[in-house]
């Protein structure tokens, strides 16, 4: 069983890694092109619980998420009661829509830190023009918002149908795949997050009661091993066979929140 490295590993006031990151992020421009959008970029970090973007105010630009985890979502008619939508892990995006729209610039969702954070931020002005300069970023671009399609169609639908076991799998393999990471000398792959287990059971839509029955018959089961701020994935394979999907909705769970 192997497990990714986060992507946004590494200190982002170092340029180097800044650059690092951002060609991993996007592939298709070069290393010059890459420089220049680092050029611009500015690392910015939020603790937990801190709003990133209000829904409804002004976008200022885009933002990249370096470490950490974040959360994305709308408010109800009502104004106070809120609906996550997804979850933006490292090398995920938060802001495109109001750039690339070229309408009044509006954030659409409403933009939180789950845990402490840091983001890369691109002005949205600079941004666009990067864009328009480079249209060859659009590739990544629309394979990001193109997974985002699909994560989003996939979820509103499980939400609805599917059981608690697969939904919680799901979530377990993909914290994997972004945070897990193999220990040696010990079995299976240790994600190091601190997530509460009432931060889990809302991001999950449960109640804290559900998710701990739920985690402790996936311990029984062999399938994890959990302590306070951590969890250890014992059988991601197990998961996988619990979860019931597709291979292609597993490598985009895998690469996406």
């Amino acid at each position: 069983m192997t497990a990714s490295s986060p992507i946004g590993v590494g200190n982002k006031s170092d340029p180097e890694s800044k650059i690092n990151f951002l060609a991993r992020t996007f592939s298709s421009l070069d290393k010059d092109r890459v420089v220049e959008l680092a050029e611009f970029s500015l690392p910015v970090r939020f603790e937990e619980g801190e709003l990133i973007a209000q829904e409804g105010s002004y976008a200022s630009g885009v933002y990249i998420v370096d470490s950490g985890l974040v959360s994305i979502g709308k408010y109800s008619s009502r104004g106070w009661e809120k609906r996550c939508l997804r979850f933006l892990a490292p090398g995920e995006i938060f802001g495109l829509e109001a750039v690339l729209l070229e309408r009044e610039p509006v954030n659409v969702q409403f933009c939180k830190a789950i845990v402490a954070s840091t983001l890369l931020f691109f002005e949205h002005s600079n941004f666009l023009a990067f864009v328009k300069r480079h249209p060859q970023i659009l590739m990544d671009l629309s394979r990001w918002l193109a997974r985002e399609v699909i994560m989003l169609e996939f979820k509103l639908t499980r939400e609805a149908i599917e059981a608690t076991d697969r939904n919680l799998a799901l979530f377990l393999i993909a914290l994997a795949h972004k945070y897990g990471s193999a220990i040696p000398e010990k079995e299976g792959v240790e994600v190091n997050l601190p997530l509460s287990r009432q931060t889990m059971a809302e991001l999950l839509g449960l109640s804290v009661e559900t998710l701990m029955r739920t985690l402790k018959r996936f311990r029984e089961l062999g399938l994890i091993s959990t302590s306070k701020n951590s969890f250890r994935v014992l059988n991601l394979e197990g998961l996988e066979e619990r979860a019931r999907v597709t291979s292609f909705y597993l490598s985009i769970v895998e690469e996406t929140l």
